[in-house]
């Protein structure tokens, strides 16, 4: 028995390669999860800053055809 045990030879550098490659990718997991969430955010504030911009210019024309109904109401033209 004490043979076999002389014999034997204990090469663990394949685990220990898929080991340091396990947690490499574990580690760059987070990084890309962080970049994909920037890209939606920005995504997401630019689909919302077009958002206001439309009901800002669609307040503004109302603001103006109020203005101008008004005008009309106040200041009748003499026609």
């Amino acid at each position: 028995m004490d043979e076999n045990k002389k014999n034997v030879i204990y090469d663990f550098s394949a685990i220990k390669s898929a080991r340091k490659s396990w947690v490499t990718k574990t580690e760059e997991g987070p990084k890309t999860t962080k970049n994909q969430n920037r890209l939606i955010v920005a995504k997401e504030g630019v689909q919302r800053a077009k958002e206001t911009l439309i009901i800002l210019v669609g307040l503004g024309l109302f603001a103006v055809l109020v203005a101008i109904a008004i005008r009309l109401v106040i200041y009748q033209p003499m026609f």
